[in-house]
């Protein structure tokens, strides 16, 4: 009996496109932490810690929010200001996030004494969970069903 309940949730996760989604998010994100450690390591060798992983955050940050709106959620807004308000929202969510990847580092970093380059990873880890929570819940709220429901 539980197979079948199974096989119909992930029959009901294909039908409603959460799946795909979430599979997007996740390929998407990965390439958002490709951009974020890549930078992050590149600049390392020239620069401070804390700014090289300010100058990769800030980069992956736009990286995260074309993808996420082209392909992950398929944002459209009908207007500049819905685009606008998307936008900040964006910027609102993805600062918190922000915030904690770069606390977080330094905290690991200067209070744990851990690595800065397996810190920088596991911290990844984290933002992404978050990112796609509140890019979900906050920021691309109700965007992209209204035109699926159309089709």
């Amino acid at each position: 009996m539980d197979e079948k309940l199974e096989k119909k949730d992930r029959k009901h996760l294909l039908k409603d496109g959460r799946l795909a989604e979430v599979i997007r998010y996740i390929f998407f994100g990965v390439g958002t932490t490709v951009v974020n450690i890549a930078i992050y390591q590149s600049l390392l060798p020239f620069m401070d810690y804390r700014v090289s992983n300010l100058i990769a955050i800030l980069a992956a940050k736009i990286f995260a929010y074309v993808t996420n709106k082209l392909f992950v959620f398929r944002s459209k807004c009908g207007s500049l200001k819905e685009l606008l308000l998307e936008m900040l929202r964006f910027i609102l969510a993805r600062g918190a996030t922000g915030v904690f990847d770069y606390f977080g580092l330094m905290f690991a970093v200067d209070v744990l004494r851990q690595d800065r380059v397996w810190s920088k990873y596991v911290i990844q880890i984290i933002v992404i969970a978050m990112n796609y929570i509140l890019g979900k819940k906050a920021v691309f709220v109700g965007k992209g069903k209204k035109e699926q429901n159309k089709t």
